[in-house]
């Protein structure tokens, strides 16, 4: 190699993306979440460069003297433009590549390595990092499947088997002194087979990762260290385990069966804190309320505030959270956090329960189906500021409820022929929501009053409405059902995966990486 050749080589920034280099995790991260703000035009035009993600210069190979390595903290604060913009470009950038349909995605919180699981039982791990630079590209047969936009391919990293763990067997004491025999009771079960991969969640940082099995089972394997070696089987569903929620203080973990039950776990010991009951159905969704924290620079330091009050109601106590405080001062971050103590959960049936893990006694809040509402429901979410649930309906509807008064405030019609809503997500502004339907992936604004708009019975509809089409389309996804879309927690990145989750619908077995540009 000239000189001339290493000179434009060291003088080009690089990401690195060594799997077992953990100090690059701090690295990477933090220049993307402090890069500075970009229109649009610019974001686009450097997705296709390398970003810099190191102030390290490259060192010679002849140089023995090593410097000690900067530790950078994340800045998991939300991009300023994303809280009061008009509305948000997604553009995907991404895709994934795979064989087969997803059932489930989890990521880091970071956004460093992402995890999707498929329906053939492999969980495939991607450099997220390494695909936005552009690290390899699609062929062109593969870019005939997607929007122009996409033309770079996700790069894996690693992979492995979703394997069912067999069932300790059981002894008993022989007639004879000092042996023992198996107990006809119990089976060994199968080992190596393997499972789908129905739900799927990990540890913020990779070190460890929960999978739901189809026989009920949930394995706990670490990632970082002896990637995919499973630890410890939680043994309690008697049907696939279709949801996975790992709680804010990662201590415990929420999980949803086909069985109709929710179960509540703590990792500490392997046991079941709680079992929550109530559902009829299959268990489709589950997540945490948001809540907002802001953070405040001074020359003491940072010091952190919950944006939160706490209001008194006669079923329950809850904490209901303002809307996002504006973020105008530099001085001030916005942080989204979960409330750990306030989840939903959603069943196929239609059901949307509400439960508080601090009242055990207490009955769940239940958001029941509307008048001429078809029984089904795959997704539902919170708002930004965790005061409205949207729930995705069969019959092409987004159903919008008032947590606190537990009514339907409206509901949001997809255009005719659009299919079942099979995914729903919001983002931090509090206006927009995404809902994924079998034709597209629509950016709803759900401020804008118009004909799309359907308001119950006896409720207060608005004196005039706008002839303005409320949602623009995202490109990418077309003709399949979106099994989930996961957001980053800055909002300028987001993941969606293609997959029915072991249900009814169609797939394209696509896994698309988005750009995310607000538009203030």
């Amino acid at each position: 190699m000239s000189s001339d050749e290493e000179e434009s080589i060291s003088s080009t920034p690089r990401l690195h993306s060594m799997a077992d280099d953990d100090n690059l995790d701090t690295e990477d991260a933090a220049s993307l979440r402090n890069s500075p703000a970009m229109t649009p035009t610019q974001r686009r035009a450097s997705s296709s460069m390398t970003l810099d993600i190191s102030d390290d210069k490259v060192a010679d190979d002849n140089d023995t003297k090593t410097s000690p390595i900067q530790q950078r903290i994340i800045d998991f604060s939300v991009n300023p433009a994303a809280l009061n913009c008009k509305t948000y470009d997604c553009v995907p950038l991404v895709a994934a590549l795979h064989p087969a349909q997803i059932y489930s995605v989890a990521a880091t919180k970071c956004f460093r390595w992402v995890f999707t699981g498929t329906d053939e039982g492999y969980i495939r791990k991607w450099d997220f990092y390494a695909s936005m630079n552009g690290k390899s590209a699609l062929t062109q047969a593969q870019r005939h499947h997607h929007v122009d936009s996409v033309t770079m391919s996700g790069v894996i990293c690693s992979w492995w088997e979703n394997e069912e763990q067999p069932a300790p067997v059981k002894t008993e004491p022989s007639t004879e002194a000092g042996s023992t025999v198996p107990s006809s009771a119990s089976s060994v079960g199968d080992g190596n087979k393997l499972s789908p991969v129905y739900s799927m969640d990990v540890q913020s940082e990779a070190l460890w990762g929960l999978t739901g099995m189809e026989s009920g089972n949930i394995n706990l394997v670490t990632i970082r260290h002896e990637e995919g070696k499973c630890h410890h089987v939680l043994r309690n569903h008697t049907a696939p385990v279709s949801v996975l929620q790992i709680t804010p203080q990662e201590t415990g973990v929420i999980s949803g069966s086909w069985d109709k039950s929710v179960l509540e776990w703590d990792l500490n010991t392997g046991s079941v804190v709680r079992n929550y009951g109530g559902h009829s159905s299959q268990i489709s969704s589950a997540s945490f309320r948001p809540i907002y924290k802001t953070s405040s620079s001074s020359n003491e330091g940072d010091i952190e505030t919950d944006k939160s009050t706490t209001e008194k109601d006669t079923s329950t106590t809850t904490t209901d959270p303002p809307p996002p405080p504006s973020s105008s001062s530099e001085t001030t971050k916005v942080y989204e956090e979960k409330d750990e103590n306030i989840f939903l959960t959603t069943s196929f049936d239609g059901q949307c329960f509400i439960w508080d893990r601090r009242e055990p006694e207490s009955a769940a809040r239940k958001l029941g189906l509307p008048d001429k509402t078809p029984p089904w429901c795959l997704s539902a979410c919170w708002s930004a500021d965790g005061s409205k649930v949207y729930m995705g309906r069969r019959n092409g509807q987004v159903d919008e409820w008032d947590y606190a008064a537990q009514k339907l405030i409206r509901s949001f019609r997809m255009p005719a022929n659009s299919g079942p809503v099979s995914c729903v997500a919001s983002m931090p502004n509090g206006k927009h929501i995404i809902c994924a339907s079998n034709d597209n992936v629509r950016l709803w604004n759900t401020e804008l009053e118009s004909s799309f708009n359907i308001y119950p019975e006896g409720a207060e509809k608005p004196a005039k409405t706008s002839n303005t089409i409320p949602f623009t389309i995202l490109p990418g996804h077309h003709g399949g059902c979106i099994s989930h879309i996961v957001i980053d927690p800055t909002c300028r990145y987001m993941i969606t995966t293609s997959g029915n989750r072991g249900w009814d619908g169609v797939s394209t077995n696509a896994c698309l990486f988005y750009d995310i540009a607000s538009i203030v």
